[in-house]
């Protein structure tokens, strides 16, 4: 056993000795699983009867990677999937940065606050609000890692199979969203200045006492009027690839569209009040909205979650009040208001780590912030051992003798 894992495992048993995590409920009906810092192989496989019993197995396996099951198990020790009796399954939504766009190539620091974001509209737009879900039966967790856990234990979930859940994915992540199915159209007769008849479509903006992405979809498109009426030319080109050709004339006639005076109202507030798309300069400028409302809804109104985790009804879950062993931070189980303060760096870092120094060599240049201390520079230095551990665990640094 090297120094760094012999004193990651110190760290990770102080934690478990002095804030063991609480057991999940239905503890008796879940599996376990384990990785761990001096082995090369996962444990999984495992119940526990009682809390206690869990808590001695973190204390004297010290394992680096502590996991239970989204699903309940008639018999959970069971040492086959077949054997173990399937009951249900909590409904999970995991938000990592490796499916979140525009994640990679940021620090860590950057990366969290990103997910984060991503993981509290995910919350606010479909879980509480779409689907209505009872708070008291939502749990959102902090990974430990890089993201987020949240999960729906309302009863009326657990026995959805794994097409039902697929549903819900489709549904989360706008998969095969459309014009139509946002702004639904109908046929209507229109002449052109030789009187000739042609056939148009004329797209109806939904009401605001409509659900699912149509309302979706008129919150969109005040997104985009507000954006067209506060950037520039440029700007509005570099955001929606659909202005890139388009004219300085044609943005003008957008803008003019949207918020020019029609009587009493701007032109965007008359569209609001008649729910109607039909009140644009020309059909260009209209059809050029539209594919910037539909960008708008596909890059930054889907749920970005790892779907296959959503779809998994037999899901090995990280367990909350758990240490993760590639950061050293504590899996922290979230209220959703309590979500807009949170910072992993300071409140994810365990009370039981020590802040006695410890001497550490930064393999490259670091700035980062772990608790109160800020972690800068490069070489040799000495930092608290809750950092030390961090960034020992991140692969950053190796311990000085």
């Amino acid at each position: 056993m090297n120094r760094e894992t012999a004193f990651a495992m110190d760290l990770f048993r102080e934690h478990y000795r002095r804030s063991p995590p609480p057991a999940p409920a239905d503890l008796r009906q879940r599996e376990f699983g384990f990785m761990f810092f001096d082995r090369d192989f996962v444990r999984r496989h495992m119940g526990f009867l009682e809390e206690n019993d869990l808590r001695r197995f973190l204390l004297n396996q010290v394992p680096s990677h502590a996991y239970f099951s989204s699903a309940l198990y008639e018999r959970p020790s069971a040492p086959t999937m077949d054997l173990k009796g399937w009951k249900g399954a909590d409904l999970i939504f995991d938000l990592d940065a490796d499916h979140i766009r525009g994640a990679e190539g940021l620090s860590y620091e950057d990366m969290l606050k990103l997910v984060k974001k991503e993981a509290m509209a995910l919350l606010d737009r479909f879980i509480f609000g779409e689907f209505g879900c009872d708070e008291r039966l939502v749990r959102i967790t902090f990974s430990g890692g890089r993201g987020y856990h949240i999960h729906v234990r309302d009863p009326r979930v657990r026995r959805l199979g794994s097409h039902e859940r697929g549903e819900i994915i489709d549904f989360v992540t706008g998969t095969d969203l459309d014009l139509e199915s946002v702004f639904p159209s109908s046929a209507v007769m229109k002449k052109d200045f030789k009187e000739r008849v042609k056939v148009e479509r004329a797209y109806r903006i939904p009401g605001k006492e409509e659900g699912g992405w149509r309302l979706l979809g008129r919150e969109a498109l005040e997104m985009v009027a507000k954006e067209a009426g506060v950037m520039n030319d440029e700007g509005l080109r570099e955001r929606y690839p659909a202005l890139q050709r388009a004219k300085d004339a044609t943005l003008a006639d957008l803008r003019r569209s949207l918020h020019g005076m029609r009587g009493d109202c701007t032109g965007l507030e008359l569209m609001l009040r008649e729910n109607s798309l039909e009140y644009f300069t020309s059909d260009r400028v209209k059809e050029l909205f539209i594919q910037m409302v539909l960008q708008t809804l596909k890059e930054r109104m889907t749920g970005q979650i790892d779907e296959p985790v959503t779809r998994d009804v037999k899901r090995l879950i990280r367990l909350p009040g758990s240490l993760h062993g590639k950061t050293g931070l504590k899996v922290v189980t979230l209220e959703r208001d309590a979500m807009n303060d949170f910072d992993p760096l300071r409140d994810a870092v365990p009370d039981a780590f020590p802040d006695r120094p410890v001497k550490v060599r930064l393999k490259e240049p670091v700035s980062i912030r772990v608790r109160d201390h800020l972690v800068h520079g490069s070489g040799d230095m000495e930092v608290p051992a809750f950092a030390a551990l961090f960034l020992v665990l991140r692969r950053w640094a190796v311990l000085v003798p």
